[in-house]
């Protein structure tokens, strides 16, 4: 039987890594995987120390678990270095499992992500399987449901998805400038500033591969497959974080550890009986980010759309 990759990217934080490596080894049907690790290269001398002490992480669970070990002599960043791990091992095995050094697992991750990335390996309207899922309460057991929303906290897809991948924007970042309900919509409903997120990685201010891999499954209307309860706790917003130091994290990242560790998980898994966005789950994701983040950015995009109307 071929089994299924997983990526593992890490970089300068060995404490992280080693906590997100024992939480793969409680996963279950972790023996049907094969695990690679991505170790990107020092950005700076500074960092030199704290990579090389992940990297002896790496090679100690490496040799435990049969893991294969890639290590970057430059820095590529995260998002060159997610982009090239994840097309490498979608080539190689038609699917891969995504994950980054400041997770840690509910030992149920991987029963989920193999069940989903097998139920949906042929669906071409279905581009991605979520692991992370913000702080809502969705009602029933083993429930899932999807999303017209990607995420990068803990993922999978599979080669024909993947396929859409690109770094090209023109066409799209086109159609959004000369079109402000789309614009409206691709913000998520103005809830999230989507929009400049990928002005702003245009600008190369912004280090971030997931904002193209929305932008393409925004315009052809993919939809990604969440949990009911994350399986995945999300850590990294220490003095060690690369991409957060200055921006202020949302408050639904901070969710504590245990709550996601101790949720129990059974089969069946349950999923949609179609293929649809689930209106109830994001209409819950978009109070939530109004919560968070929404309000601030509502409120500049009414001024700046009163603004025009008066020049």
């Amino acid at each position: 039987m071929t089994k299924t990759p997983i990526a593992i990217f890490t970089y300068n934080r060995p404490d992280h890594t080693r906590k997100l490596l024992e939480s793969l080894k409680k996963c279950d049907r972790l023996s049907e995987c094969q695990i690679y690790f991505f170790c990107d290269g020092t950005k700076s001398i500074e960092h030199s120390q704290q990579v090389e002490a992940s990297r002896k992480v790496v090679d100690e669970f490496a040799k435990l678990l049969n893991a294969h070990v890639i290590k970057q002599e430059k820095n590529l960043g995260l998002a060159k270095s997610i982009v090239f791990g994840t097309t490498k091992l979608c080539k190689e095995y038609g699917r891969v499992i995504v994950l980054e050094d400041d997770f840690i697992l509910n030992s149920f991750f991987l029963d989920f992500m193999l069940q989903a990335l097998d139920k949906y390996e042929f669906n071409e309207e279905v581009a991605q399987i979520a692991g992370y899922l913000p702080p809502i309460k969705i009602k029933g057991k083993n429930k899932t449901f999807f999303l017209p929303l990607t995420t990068s906290c803990g993922w999978a897809t599979w080669q024909r998805a993947w396929n859409i991948f690109s770094w090209n924007y023109d066409q799209y970042l086109s159609l959004l400038d000369s079109d402000e309900t789309l614009q409206e919509k691709f913000n998520l409903d103005n809830n999230y500033p989507y929009y400049n997120l990928l002005k702003s990685t245009i600008q190369n201010k912004t280090d971030s591969w997931a904002i193209y891999w929305y932008l393409h499954t925004f315009f052809k209307n993919k939809l990604t497959l969440y949990p009911s309860h994350s399986l995945i706790w999300v850590g990294g917003f220490d003095s060690l974080a690369t991409h957060t130091k200055s921006v202020k994290v949302p408050k639904f990242y901070d969710q504590p550890l245990n709550g996601i560790m101790q949720k129990k998980w059974y089969n069946p898994i349950s999923f949609p009986n179609s293929i649809n966005s689930d209106n109830h789950a994001f209409k819950k994701i978009m109070c939530l980010l109004q919560e968070n983040t929404g309000i601030l950015f509502r409120l500049k995009t009414k001024m700046k759309s009163f603004l025009l109307g008066i020049l």
